[in-house]
Protein backbone atom coordinates (compact mmCIF):
# COMPACT_ATOMS: atom_id res chain seq x y z
CA UNK A 1 0.00 0.00 0.00
CA UNK A 2 2.68 2.13 0.88
CA UNK A 3 4.27 1.95 -2.51
CA UNK A 4 1.25 2.19 -4.34
CA UNK A 5 1.01 5.45 -2.88
CA UNK A 6 4.41 6.59 -4.94
CA UNK A 7 3.64 5.20 -7.94
CA UNK A 8 1.90 7.88 -9.81
CA UNK A 9 4.22 10.53 -8.60
CA UNK A 10 7.25 8.28 -9.94
CA UNK A 11 5.23 7.72 -13.17
CA UNK A 12 4.70 11.11 -13.45
CA UNK A 13 8.23 11.71 -12.72
CA UNK A 14 9.49 9.48 -15.77
CA UNK A 15 6.43 10.82 -17.93
CA UNK A 16 8.27 14.11 -17.81
CA UNK A 17 11.57 12.77 -17.80
CA UNK A 18 11.48 10.97 -21.23
CA UNK A 19 9.05 14.29 -23.01
CA UNK A 20 12.48 16.50 -22.35
CA UNK A 21 14.41 13.87 -23.47
CA UNK A 22 12.99 13.90 -26.85
CA UNK A 23 12.36 17.62 -27.13
CA UNK A 24 16.38 17.85 -26.76
CA UNK A 25 16.37 15.41 -29.81
CA UNK A 26 13.82 17.09 -31.58
CA UNK A 27 15.42 20.36 -31.34
CA UNK A 28 18.97 20.01 -31.92
CA UNK A 29 18.06 17.59 -34.91
CA UNK A 30 18.36 20.09 -37.72
CA UNK A 31 16.71 17.57 -40.07
CA UNK A 32 13.83 17.66 -37.31
CA UNK A 33 14.48 21.70 -37.45
CA UNK A 34 13.31 21.79 -41.10
CA UNK A 35 10.23 19.39 -40.74
CA UNK A 36 9.22 21.51 -38.20
CA UNK A 37 9.97 24.41 -39.97
CA UNK A 38 8.14 23.22 -43.21
CA UNK A 39 5.13 22.07 -40.49
CA UNK A 40 5.11 25.84 -39.28
CA UNK A 41 5.17 27.52 -42.74
CA UNK A 42 2.11 25.09 -44.11
CA UNK A 43 0.42 26.37 -40.94
CA UNK A 44 1.33 30.26 -41.84
CA UNK A 45 -0.18 29.84 -45.46
CA UNK A 46 -3.46 28.26 -44.49
CA UNK A 47 -3.26 31.14 -42.20
CA UNK A 48 -2.86 34.30 -44.60
CA UNK A 49 -4.97 32.65 -47.40
CA UNK A 50 -8.36 34.29 -47.06
CA UNK A 51 -11.66 32.94 -48.54
CA UNK A 52 -12.69 34.77 -51.62
CA UNK A 53 -15.94 36.25 -49.84
CA UNK A 54 -12.62 38.58 -48.38
CA UNK A 55 -10.64 38.96 -52.02
CA UNK A 56 -14.27 39.86 -53.89
CA UNK A 57 -15.57 41.42 -51.70
CA UNK A 58 -16.87 45.03 -52.45
CA UNK A 59 -14.48 48.05 -51.80
CA UNK A 60 -16.51 51.04 -51.44
CA UNK A 61 -19.55 51.70 -49.63
CA UNK A 62 -21.56 55.07 -49.74
CA UNK A 63 -24.46 55.89 -47.55
CA UNK A 64 -27.71 57.80 -49.02
CA UNK A 65 -29.76 59.42 -46.13
CA UNK A 66 -33.26 59.70 -45.75
CA UNK A 67 -32.26 63.31 -47.52
CA UNK A 68 -30.91 62.08 -50.65
CA UNK A 69 -27.28 63.32 -49.24
CA UNK A 70 -24.44 60.95 -50.20
CA UNK A 71 -21.45 60.01 -48.36
CA UNK A 72 -18.21 57.58 -49.15
CA UNK A 73 -17.71 55.53 -45.59
CA UNK A 74 -14.03 55.97 -45.39
CA UNK A 75 -12.10 52.75 -43.50
CA UNK A 76 -9.87 53.93 -40.61
CA UNK A 77 -10.70 52.59 -37.23
CA UNK A 78 -13.34 50.33 -38.58
CA UNK A 79 -13.39 48.82 -42.07
CA UNK A 80 -16.85 49.54 -43.04
CA UNK A 81 -17.13 47.74 -45.59
CA UNK A 82 -16.19 44.40 -43.73
CA UNK A 83 -18.58 45.57 -41.32
CA UNK A 84 -21.55 45.75 -43.79
CA UNK A 85 -20.73 42.52 -45.46
CA UNK A 86 -20.95 41.01 -41.65
CA UNK A 87 -24.34 41.88 -41.91
CA UNK A 88 -25.22 40.00 -45.35
CA UNK A 89 -25.18 36.53 -44.08
CA UNK A 90 -28.78 35.87 -42.60
CA UNK A 91 -30.91 36.04 -46.33
CA UNK A 92 -33.64 33.50 -46.74
CA UNK A 93 -36.10 32.43 -48.63
CA UNK A 94 -34.21 34.44 -51.95
CA UNK A 95 -35.99 35.30 -55.29
CA UNK A 96 -34.78 37.72 -57.88
CA UNK A 97 -36.48 39.66 -60.24
CA UNK A 98 -35.50 42.44 -63.11
CA UNK A 99 -37.11 45.60 -62.75
CA UNK A 100 -35.41 47.19 -65.85
CA UNK A 101 -32.43 47.22 -68.04
CA UNK A 102 -31.46 50.47 -70.30
CA UNK A 103 -32.90 52.49 -68.45
CA UNK A 104 -30.96 55.43 -66.70
CA UNK A 105 -33.70 56.95 -64.69
CA UNK A 106 -34.48 53.68 -63.02
CA UNK A 107 -30.58 52.71 -62.65
CA UNK A 108 -30.04 56.07 -60.79
CA UNK A 109 -33.60 55.99 -59.05
CA UNK A 110 -32.30 52.58 -57.08
CA UNK A 111 -28.88 54.05 -56.58
CA UNK A 112 -29.60 57.41 -55.27
CA UNK A 113 -32.17 55.57 -52.36
CA UNK A 114 -32.67 56.84 -49.66
CA UNK A 115 -31.95 55.48 -46.19
CA UNK A 116 -29.66 52.98 -48.56
CA UNK A 117 -25.89 51.70 -48.46
CA UNK A 118 -24.00 51.04 -51.65
CA UNK A 119 -21.28 48.83 -51.93
CA UNK A 120 -19.83 49.39 -54.99
CA UNK A 121 -17.15 47.38 -57.52
CA UNK A 122 -14.34 48.78 -59.72
CA UNK A 123 -15.46 45.81 -62.34
CA UNK A 124 -18.72 44.13 -62.27
CA UNK A 125 -18.78 40.90 -61.09
CA UNK A 126 -21.56 38.09 -60.88
CA UNK A 127 -23.90 36.86 -58.92
CA UNK A 128 -22.25 33.72 -58.05
CA UNK A 129 -19.32 35.87 -57.04
CA UNK A 130 -21.64 37.54 -54.76
CA UNK A 131 -23.25 34.21 -53.30
CA UNK A 132 -19.55 33.81 -51.77
CA UNK A 133 -19.86 37.42 -50.01
CA UNK A 134 -23.16 36.13 -48.37
CA UNK A 135 -22.52 32.71 -47.55
CA UNK A 136 -23.94 31.16 -50.51
CA UNK A 137 -27.26 32.03 -50.36
CA UNK A 138 -27.30 33.68 -53.80
CA UNK A 139 -25.80 30.51 -55.85
CA UNK A 140 -28.91 29.63 -57.70
CA UNK A 141 -30.19 33.06 -58.54
CA UNK A 142 -29.54 33.78 -62.37
CA UNK A 143 -25.82 34.87 -62.89
CA UNK A 144 -26.24 38.30 -63.96
CA UNK A 145 -23.22 40.56 -63.91
CA UNK A 146 -23.23 43.11 -61.02
CA UNK A 147 -21.49 46.49 -60.52
CA UNK A 148 -23.38 47.67 -57.13
CA UNK A 149 -25.50 46.46 -54.81
CA UNK A 150 -27.85 48.29 -52.83
CA UNK A 151 -28.89 47.53 -49.46
CA UNK A 152 -32.12 49.28 -48.20
CA UNK A 153 -31.53 50.37 -43.97
CA UNK A 154 -35.52 50.91 -43.43
CA UNK A 155 -36.84 47.81 -45.28
CA UNK A 156 -35.46 44.30 -44.55
CA UNK A 157 -37.31 42.12 -47.43
CA UNK A 158 -35.37 43.99 -50.51
CA UNK A 159 -32.03 43.91 -51.95
CA UNK A 160 -31.11 45.67 -54.97
CA UNK A 161 -28.25 44.88 -57.70
CA UNK A 162 -27.15 47.58 -60.39
CA UNK A 163 -24.83 46.31 -63.62
CA UNK A 164 -23.32 49.53 -64.84
CA UNK A 165 -22.58 48.29 -68.18
CA UNK A 166 -26.51 48.20 -69.36
CA UNK A 167 -27.82 50.03 -66.67
CA UNK A 168 -29.80 46.44 -65.75
CA UNK A 169 -31.67 46.87 -62.20
CA UNK A 170 -32.42 43.56 -60.24
CA UNK A 171 -34.68 43.37 -56.87
CA UNK A 172 -33.95 40.80 -54.79
CA UNK A 173 -36.80 39.65 -52.22
CA UNK A 174 -35.84 37.78 -49.20
CA UNK A 175 -37.59 36.83 -46.05
CA UNK A 176 -37.81 39.55 -43.45
CA UNK A 177 -34.51 39.99 -41.27
CA UNK A 178 -33.58 42.34 -38.74
CA UNK A 179 -31.53 45.55 -39.69
CA UNK A 180 -30.43 46.35 -36.89
CA UNK A 181 -26.93 45.34 -37.14
CA UNK A 182 -26.93 47.13 -40.88
CA UNK A 183 -27.30 50.44 -39.11
CA UNK A 184 -25.43 49.86 -36.35
CA UNK A 185 -22.42 50.39 -38.59
CA UNK A 186 -23.28 53.77 -39.76
CA UNK A 187 -23.13 55.05 -36.04
CA UNK A 188 -19.35 53.81 -36.01
CA UNK A 189 -16.32 55.69 -36.00
CA UNK A 190 -16.35 56.57 -39.50
CA UNK A 191 -14.84 59.32 -41.94
CA UNK A 192 -17.52 59.98 -44.66
CA UNK A 193 -16.81 62.41 -47.53
CA UNK A 194 -19.41 64.21 -49.30
CA UNK A 195 -20.08 62.50 -52.97
CA UNK A 196 -22.38 61.62 -55.92
CA UNK A 197 -23.18 58.94 -58.21
CA UNK A 198 -23.33 60.39 -61.51
CA UNK A 199 -22.77 60.37 -65.52
CA UNK A 200 -19.67 60.68 -66.85
CA UNK A 201 -18.83 59.52 -70.40
CA UNK A 202 -22.00 57.64 -70.39
CA UNK A 203 -21.10 55.34 -67.57
CA UNK A 204 -21.96 56.08 -63.59
CA UNK A 205 -18.74 57.23 -61.85
CA UNK A 206 -18.44 58.33 -58.29
CA UNK A 207 -17.42 62.31 -57.23
CA UNK A 208 -15.72 63.85 -54.57
CA UNK A 209 -17.82 66.86 -54.19
CA UNK A 210 -14.86 68.88 -52.47
CA UNK A 211 -11.21 68.30 -51.69
CA UNK A 212 -10.49 66.20 -49.43
CA UNK A 213 -7.60 65.69 -46.68
CA UNK A 214 -5.56 61.97 -47.03
CA UNK A 215 -3.25 61.11 -44.67
CA UNK A 216 -0.17 59.83 -46.15
CA UNK A 217 1.57 56.36 -44.86
CA UNK A 218 4.87 54.85 -44.66
CA UNK A 219 4.57 50.68 -44.51
CA UNK A 220 7.14 48.25 -43.47
CA UNK A 221 7.28 45.57 -46.61
CA UNK A 222 7.84 42.42 -47.11
CA UNK A 223 10.86 41.29 -49.38
CA UNK A 224 10.06 37.45 -50.66
CA UNK A 225 12.58 35.46 -51.91
CA UNK A 226 12.88 33.82 -55.11
CA UNK A 227 13.23 31.21 -53.71
CA UNK A 228 9.81 30.77 -51.78
CA UNK A 229 7.90 31.01 -55.18
CA UNK A 230 10.03 28.60 -57.08
CA UNK A 231 9.05 26.10 -54.12
CA UNK A 232 6.06 27.09 -54.15
CA UNK A 233 4.83 27.36 -58.00
CA UNK A 234 7.69 24.96 -59.75
CA UNK A 235 8.66 22.33 -57.31
CA UNK A 236 4.95 21.20 -56.07
CA UNK A 237 3.82 20.97 -58.67
CA UNK A 238 2.96 17.28 -61.06
CA UNK A 239 6.31 17.83 -63.26
CA UNK A 240 9.15 15.52 -63.03
CA UNK A 241 11.86 17.75 -64.20
CA UNK A 242 14.92 19.36 -62.72
CA UNK A 243 14.45 22.85 -63.02
CA UNK A 244 16.74 25.05 -64.52
CA UNK A 245 17.94 28.45 -64.22
CA UNK A 246 19.00 31.02 -67.03
CA UNK A 247 20.26 34.55 -65.85
CA UNK A 248 20.78 37.23 -68.33
CA UNK A 249 21.31 41.25 -67.19
CA UNK A 250 18.75 41.56 -65.16
CA UNK A 251 16.11 38.65 -65.79
CA UNK A 252 16.74 35.21 -63.78
CA UNK A 253 14.41 32.88 -65.62
CA UNK A 254 13.58 29.18 -63.54
CA UNK A 255 12.02 26.64 -65.80
CA UNK A 256 10.95 22.74 -65.70
CA UNK A 257 11.72 22.45 -68.84
CA UNK A 258 8.71 21.25 -70.13
CA UNK A 259 5.64 23.49 -69.48
CA UNK A 260 6.11 25.46 -66.62
CA UNK A 261 8.54 28.73 -66.64
CA UNK A 262 9.24 31.37 -63.44
CA UNK A 263 11.47 34.81 -64.45
CA UNK A 264 12.34 37.07 -62.12
CA UNK A 265 13.45 41.16 -63.22
CA UNK A 266 16.03 42.18 -60.24
CA UNK A 267 15.56 45.58 -61.18
CA UNK A 268 11.30 45.51 -61.02
CA UNK A 269 11.36 42.85 -58.42
CA UNK A 270 8.68 41.30 -60.31
CA UNK A 271 7.64 37.95 -61.10
CA UNK A 272 6.23 36.14 -64.02
CA UNK A 273 4.78 32.71 -63.66
CA UNK A 274 3.75 30.76 -67.02
CA UNK A 275 2.28 27.61 -67.49
CA UNK A 276 1.98 26.00 -70.35
CA UNK A 277 -0.55 22.98 -69.78
CA UNK A 278 -3.41 22.75 -71.19
CA UNK A 279 -6.23 24.65 -69.67
CA UNK A 280 -10.29 24.77 -69.63
CA UNK A 281 -9.86 28.23 -71.18
CA UNK A 282 -12.48 29.95 -68.79
CA UNK A 283 -14.75 32.42 -70.88
CA UNK A 284 -17.17 33.33 -68.40
CA UNK A 285 -16.84 36.17 -65.43
CA UNK A 286 -17.65 33.23 -62.89
CA UNK A 287 -15.40 30.74 -64.08
CA UNK A 288 -12.06 33.24 -64.55
CA UNK A 289 -12.90 34.74 -61.43
CA UNK A 290 -13.01 31.48 -59.25
CA UNK A 291 -9.79 30.23 -61.64
CA UNK A 292 -7.60 33.51 -60.97
CA UNK A 293 -8.57 32.95 -56.85
CA UNK A 294 -7.33 29.77 -57.30
CA UNK A 295 -3.84 30.83 -58.61
CA UNK A 296 -3.72 33.82 -56.13
CA UNK A 297 -3.87 30.43 -53.40
CA UNK A 298 -0.99 28.95 -55.31
CA UNK A 299 1.28 32.15 -54.76
CA UNK A 300 1.32 31.95 -51.20
CA UNK A 301 1.19 36.07 -50.71
CA UNK A 302 -1.16 37.26 -47.60
CA UNK A 303 -4.26 38.48 -48.79
CA UNK A 304 -5.83 39.95 -45.96
CA UNK A 305 -5.58 43.73 -47.71
CA UNK A 306 -5.55 42.17 -50.91
CA UNK A 307 -9.11 42.73 -53.16
CA UNK A 308 -10.34 42.07 -56.31
CA UNK A 309 -9.96 45.49 -58.77
CA UNK A 310 -10.86 44.88 -62.46
CA UNK A 311 -11.85 42.25 -64.77
CA UNK A 312 -10.58 42.93 -68.56
CA UNK A 313 -12.76 41.21 -71.01
CA UNK A 314 -10.54 41.98 -73.96
CA UNK A 315 -7.08 40.78 -72.80
CA UNK A 316 -8.84 38.31 -70.33
CA UNK A 317 -6.62 39.97 -67.33
CA UNK A 318 -7.51 39.97 -63.45
CA UNK A 319 -5.96 42.65 -61.26
CA UNK A 320 -5.76 42.45 -57.77
CA UNK A 321 -4.99 45.43 -55.64
CA UNK A 322 -3.90 45.87 -51.95
CA UNK A 323 -6.20 48.71 -50.43
CA UNK A 324 -5.29 51.38 -47.40
CA UNK A 325 -8.39 52.96 -45.70
CA UNK A 326 -10.36 51.05 -48.61
CA UNK A 327 -8.41 53.32 -51.25
CA UNK A 328 -5.98 51.21 -53.88
CA UNK A 329 -2.19 51.26 -54.02
CA UNK A 330 -0.79 52.04 -57.47
CA UNK A 331 2.69 51.49 -58.59
CA UNK A 332 4.84 53.52 -60.95
CA UNK A 333 3.89 51.66 -63.64
CA UNK A 334 0.27 51.62 -62.72
CA UNK A 335 0.48 47.78 -61.71
CA UNK A 336 -1.17 46.79 -58.44
CA UNK A 337 -0.56 43.81 -56.56
CA UNK A 338 -0.71 40.56 -58.50
CA UNK A 339 -2.73 39.97 -62.03
CA UNK A 340 -3.72 36.91 -64.00
CA UNK A 341 -4.24 36.37 -67.53
CA UNK A 342 -5.76 33.18 -69.90
CA UNK A 343 -4.07 33.80 -72.90
CA UNK A 344 -5.49 30.72 -74.29
CA UNK A 345 -6.29 27.27 -73.85
CA UNK A 346 -2.79 26.51 -73.51
CA UNK A 347 -1.18 29.22 -72.03
CA UNK A 348 -1.63 31.10 -68.15
CA UNK A 349 0.43 34.20 -66.72
CA UNK A 350 0.13 35.38 -63.53
CA UNK A 351 2.33 38.87 -62.76
CA UNK A 352 3.20 39.92 -58.95
CA UNK A 353 5.71 41.73 -57.24
CA UNK A 354 8.17 40.38 -54.76
CA UNK A 355 7.59 43.31 -52.46
CA UNK A 356 4.39 44.05 -50.89
CA UNK A 357 3.00 46.34 -48.06
CA UNK A 358 2.93 44.59 -44.67
CA UNK A 359 3.10 46.85 -41.87
CA UNK A 360 1.75 50.27 -41.32
CA UNK A 361 4.37 52.72 -39.85
CA UNK A 362 3.34 56.59 -38.64
CA UNK A 363 4.42 59.12 -40.86
CA UNK A 364 5.45 62.40 -40.03
CA UNK A 365 4.19 64.20 -43.56
CA UNK A 366 1.10 65.87 -43.16
CA UNK A 367 -2.32 65.67 -44.41
CA UNK A 368 -2.34 66.05 -48.61
CA UNK A 369 -5.31 67.89 -50.18
CA UNK A 370 -7.10 66.22 -53.02
CA UNK A 371 -9.46 68.36 -55.47
CA UNK A 372 -12.48 67.61 -55.75
CA UNK A 373 -13.37 65.31 -59.27
CA UNK A 374 -15.09 67.79 -61.14
CA UNK A 375 -11.98 70.29 -60.37
CA UNK A 376 -9.73 67.66 -61.09
CA UNK A 377 -11.32 66.70 -64.51
CA UNK A 378 -11.59 70.25 -65.69
CA UNK A 379 -7.69 70.76 -64.75
CA UNK A 380 -6.94 68.34 -66.73
CA UNK A 381 -9.16 69.10 -69.73
CA UNK A 382 -7.67 72.48 -69.55
CA UNK A 383 -3.82 70.85 -69.77
CA UNK A 384 -4.93 69.33 -73.26
CA UNK A 385 -6.19 65.56 -72.13
CA UNK A 386 -9.51 64.40 -73.62
CA UNK A 387 -12.59 63.98 -71.90
CA UNK A 388 -13.80 61.11 -73.63
CA UNK A 389 -10.41 59.16 -72.88
CA UNK A 390 -10.93 59.35 -69.64
CA UNK A 391 -12.77 56.50 -68.05
CA UNK A 392 -12.51 56.44 -64.74
CA UNK A 393 -10.77 58.58 -61.43
CA UNK A 394 -10.52 57.41 -58.68
CA UNK A 395 -8.74 58.26 -55.39
CA UNK A 396 -5.43 55.65 -54.09
CA UNK A 397 -2.13 55.83 -53.05
CA UNK A 398 1.19 56.05 -54.96
CA UNK A 399 4.14 53.71 -54.29
CA UNK A 400 7.02 55.42 -53.45
CA UNK A 401 10.84 53.90 -52.31
CA UNK A 402 11.72 55.35 -48.99
CA UNK A 403 14.91 56.48 -49.07
CA UNK A 404 16.23 55.91 -45.84
CA UNK A 405 15.70 52.07 -45.76
CA UNK A 406 14.73 49.58 -48.39
CA UNK A 407 12.29 47.90 -46.28
CA UNK A 408 10.25 50.84 -46.10
CA UNK A 409 7.50 52.43 -48.74
CA UNK A 410 5.64 56.04 -48.51
CA UNK A 411 2.70 55.57 -49.81
CA UNK A 412 0.97 59.29 -51.23
CA UNK A 413 -2.67 60.31 -51.61
CA UNK A 414 -3.40 60.99 -55.43
CA UNK A 415 -6.51 61.16 -57.50
CA UNK A 416 -5.21 58.05 -59.87
CA UNK A 417 -7.14 58.43 -63.57
CA UNK A 418 -7.63 55.65 -66.54
CA UNK A 419 -6.69 57.45 -69.20
CA UNK A 420 -6.82 55.70 -72.31
CA UNK A 421 -6.76 52.36 -70.51
CA UNK A 422 -3.99 52.72 -68.47
CA UNK A 423 -3.97 53.96 -64.83
CA UNK A 424 -1.79 56.83 -64.38
CA UNK A 425 -1.29 59.47 -61.13
CA UNK A 426 -2.90 63.02 -61.51
CA UNK A 427 -0.12 64.63 -60.31
CA UNK A 428 1.75 62.85 -62.79
CA UNK A 429 -0.67 64.23 -66.13
CA UNK A 430 -0.28 67.68 -64.66
CA UNK A 431 2.88 67.48 -64.21
CA UNK A 432 3.82 66.28 -67.51
CA UNK A 433 3.82 69.75 -69.57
Amino acid sequence: MRFSKYLIPIALTIAVIISLTLSVVIWTNPANYKNRQNSSQNTQNEEITKPKRYVYAPTQAIHTDSNGNQTILVNRLVNSVSEIQKTMHGYKNVHLKTLSTKSQDKYFQIANRPNSIMLNYVSPVSIRVISDVTNKYFEKLPNHQVSRIVLPTNDSTRIYLLNDKNFAVYQIKVKKHSLKNLNKVLNMNIRRVPASLQLFNGQPMIYVKSQIQMQPYKYLIDRQSEDYYVSRLLNNRDSQSNVTVKRRKNLVTYSDQNTLQLAFNSRTRMGTFSDFRNNSDQQSVTSVLDDSYEQLVDLGLPLDSVRFFNYDTNSRTVSYRTFVEGFPIFRANGFGTISTQTLNANAKRLQFSLDNPEVPIPSKQGYSTLPATETAIRRLIAKGYHAKDIRDLRIGYGWQKDKSSQLLINLIPDWYVNYKGTWRSYSSLINRY
